[in-house]
C-alpha cells in the first residue's frame, strides 16, 4: 500500500470573506466554527467573515479560523483518502496536525492557537519587526549575508527553511529592507509576508517562557494515533512527551520544513495530501529535492472537483 502523509498550513494572508462560500456549503465547517466560538468566548464567524482586513488577519482570529478550516476539510474527506502514515504542519499547521493525530482535542487546539497569538501580539505589536519570504536564492549565500549584516548590528534570524531555494526570515524592518537588497544581488527575491509576526527564532524565547508558565491543557495530551514528523528536528513524534515538547519548542527554533518533507521520502512516503487554506505548501513542493504524488484540498473548488471525480469513478 502507498504510504501517505497529510500536511497542514501555517497562518497566511486571507482576504475578507474568502472562505465564506465554503463555510455556507459545509456543515462540518460550520460546526467547527461554532465549537471554536464557544471555546474562544466570541463569535469567530462574525469576526473572521467581516470586511475588516486587519481584523481578519489578526493572529487571534486568523489562526483559530485556519485551524478550524483545516480540521473541517480533513473530517470532510477523511473517508475518501488513504489512511495517513504520518502528519506534519508548517508552524501553526503542526498544532492542527497534533489535533488530527488524536493527541490534542479540538478545544485545546483552538485555545493554544489563540493564546500563542495573543502573547505574540502583546510582545511585538508596533515593535518594528517584519517577516519576509525569500525565493530563487542560494540559501547558504543568503545565510552568509545575514551573518555579515548581524556583525554590523542588524537583527536577522532564519524562521524556516521551506524548500531548496526558499526560506523565511524575520528581523527589524530596517534590516529586512537591507536584506532584500542583498538578496537581489544574489539573484533572489524577498517579499514581505503581510501580518507575519516574528516566529521560530531566539526573539521568541521570552514569549515561549511566558507561554510555558501560563499554559495548561484542559483535556490533556494523548498518545497520537498517527505519528507526527517534528518540523524542527524531523524526528517521529509518537508519544505524549514528544508532542508537548515539539509544539512549544518550535516557538524559538527554526522550522526545517524542507528537511521534514525529505524525511518523509526517506520513510517511504510516496503520496502527500495538502489539507487547508492557502497554496504555499503545495507550491513549495515543486522546489524540493524529492518528489511525490500530491493531492490538495485547499478550499471549496477542490472539494467540488474531487467529489465529482469520485462520483464519476463510482
Amino acid at each position: 500500500m502507498t504510504k501517505t502523509a497529510v500536511l497542514f498550513p501555517s497562518q497566511m494572508y486571507i482576504e475578507p470573506s474568502e472562505y465564506r462560500e465554503l463555510f455556507d456549503q459545509s456543515p462540518v465547517m460550520r460546526n467547527k466554527f461554532a465549537e471554536a466560538s464557544q471555546t474562544l468566548g466570541f463569535d469567530l464567524v462574525d469576526v473572521f467573515f467581516s470586511e475588516n482586513l486587519d481584523e481578519v488577519n489578526r493572529g487571534i482570529v486568523a489562526r483559530p479560523a485556519i485551524a478550524s478550516i483545516s480540521s473541517a476539510l480533513y473530517e470532510w474527506v477523511r473517508d475518501d483518502i488513504p489512511s495517513p502514515s504520518y502528519l506534519a504542519g508548517l508552524s501553526l499547521g503542526q498544532l492542527t496536525a497534533a489535533h488530527i493525530s488524536g493527541a490534542l482535542t479540538f478545544s485545546d487546539l483552538i485555545r493554544m492557537t489563540y493564546t500563542m497569538a495573543l502573547l505574540e501580539e502583546e510582545h511585538f505589536a508596533g515593535k518594528g519587526y517584519g517577516v519576509h519570504f525569500f525565493y530563487n536564492i542560494d540559501i547558504d549565500k543568503l545565510l552568509v549575508a545575514m551573518e555579515e549584516m548581524e556583525s554590523q548590528g542588524h537583527y536577522l534570524k532564519a524562521c524556516a527553511y521551506t524548500a531548496n531555494n526558499q526560506m523565511i526570515v524575520c528581523g527589524s524592518l530596517y534590516s529586512m529592507e537591507e536584506l532584500n537588497l542583498r538578496a537581489l544581488e544574489l539573484g533572489g527575491i524577498g517579499v514581505e509576508i503581510p501580518y507575519g509576526p516574528p516566529a521560530h527564532c531566539s526573539l521568541m524565547e521570552e514569549v515561549k517562557h511566558e507561554f510555558s508558565l501560563n499554559w495548561y491543557y484542559a483535556d490533556g495530551v494523548r498518545k497520537p494515533k498517527i505519528p507526527l514528523i517534528c518540523n524542527i528536528s524531523t524526528e517521529e513524534l509518537d508519544d505524549e512527551n514528544g508532542i508537548r515538547h515539539g509544539l512549544v519548542e518550535q516557538y524559538s527554533s527554526t522550522v526545517k520544513w524542507a528537511q521534514t518533507i525529505e524525511k518523509m521520502a526517506a520513510l517511504g512516503v510516496e503520496r502527500l495530501v495538502v489539507m487547508g487554506p492557502g497554496n504555499f505548501i503545495y507550491k513549495s513542493l515543486s522546489f524540493m529535492s524529492v518528489s511525490f504524488e500530491v493531492e490538495c484540498y485547499l478550499g471549496l473548488q477542490d472539494m467540488i472537483e474531487k467529489g465529482m471525480a469520485r462520483r464519476t469513478a463510482e
